[in-house]
């Protein structure tokens, strides 16, 4: 195929030649413009057989060539000195949801600031302005601004910790069918996270990524149990231990991830005797298209179920909660360091915030 685009190519080149009698100089010129076109044509025959070449399926046992996503784990932790895979939209989103780990001693400083609106109508029991209790129609509305100043570090043997300190200001408003209406602020601290996760699992032919994770929540927020209105206090008075396990595949362009979770709460001694909060179980599911090397979008359902809060040892009626959400978000890298993460989360049930934005903006250091 390479000899014969030559000869036409020759051919053609050397048509000029002979449609009319050439000085000796203009003959010169168009054997050296031939030669040229030869040239580019040679060129142009040795790229597409090494696109074709590289295009071919692999044989067994050798390295398959790389796509777009290199491999859910590679491009975040596997090779820090490769920038454009590790600061690809896809990877840095991948860390942003949990599913990999920054290389070895890379970091991260990740300021947020989220916003959640809950709104809920119906018969609550109120008191009368003689303090005598009466059935009544009421409006409730929870509003909730929360920053987050957070610190990613990168660990060796595929390890990670996180360091988050939220401050938050919070909002209720509650009013009844008899016009009484009330509101009440909150701000300050709230409580301290620090996590430590470490990639178990490498993703191989059926295996995902698999990454592991353990928190703890230290209460260092105001105490609910103690403030005048616990809506708006903005700790939860009592420490958590949180384990999870985010599992990851790759099919290009999509990531696919999952991640279970766990937490329980220390009980908390009060005046209304031992409060020990429910545990809690977590699931997430969603994915990740890769719309460009700069630019991911997300797309999940992340639901919560908590067990009765006990009092005493007596579990407190309505006090299990279930919330779901739908969960979308937008990743863009902004330049080599600064990425731009943007979620939005819709309730799906009762006990889940009717809407909440988040903005995030990871700024790597390596």
């Amino acid at each position: 195929m390479k000899a014969g685009i030559l000869a036409l190519a020759a051919c053609l080149a050397a048509g000029p030649v002979h449609a009319q009698p050439l000085a000796r100089d203009e003959l010169i010129e168009a054997l050296k413009a031939r030669d040229r076109v030869i040239a580019a044509l040679e060129q142009r025959v040795a790229a597409l057989e090494r696109e074709r070449a590289t295009a071919a399926p692999a044989a067994p046992g050798s390295t398959p060539a790389p796509t777009l996503i290199p491999s859910a784990a590679a491009s975040a932790s596997a090779a820090p000195s490769d920038d454009d895979a590790a600061l690809q939209a896809l990877s840095r989103t991948l860390v942003q949801r949990g599913g990999l780990v920054l290389p070895a001693w890379s970091a991260e400083v990740i300021p947020s600031l989220a916003y959640s609106n809950r709104m809920v109508q119906g018969l609550a029991l109120a008191e009368t302005p003689e303090g005598i209790p009466t059935v009544a129609n009421q409006r409730l509305r929870e509003d909730q601004l929360r920053a987050t100043a957070g610190l990613r570090l990168g660990l060796p043997w595929s390890s990670q910790l996180d360091v988050r300190v939220p401050y938050a200001a919070l909002r209720q408003s509650r009013t009844l069918g008899d016009g009484t209406h009330a509101v009440n602020n909150g701000s300050g601290f709230g409580d301290v996270e620090l996590e430590l996760s470490h990639q178990f699992v490498r993703e191989s032919g059926w295996r995902p990524d698999l990454v592991g994770g353990v928190s703890w929540r230290f209460a260092t927020g105001r105490n609910p149990f103690r403030a005048r209105v616990a809506a708006v206090a903005p700790g939860s008075g009592v420490e958590e231990f949180g384990a999870r396990v985010t599992a990851v595949k790759s099919s290009d362009p999509m990531v696919f991830f999952g991640t279970l979770s766990y937490a329980h709460d220390l009980a908390a001694h009060e005046a209304a005797g031992v409060v020990q909060p429910g545990d809690a179980i977590g699931l997430a599911l969603g994915a990740v298209l890769a719309v460009s090397p700069e630019t991911s979008l997300t797309f999940g359902v992340a639901q919560d179920f908590r067990a009765r809060t006990q009092i005493d040892g007596v579990g407190a009626p309505g006090s299990d909660t279930t919330a779901a959400s739908l969960q979308l978000g937008l990743d863009r890298v902004l330049n080599s360091r600064a990425l731009l993460d943007v979620a939005l989360g819709v309730g799906l049930t009762r006990d889940a915030p009717d809407y909440a934005l988040q903005v995030s903006l990871p700024i790597r250091f390596r």
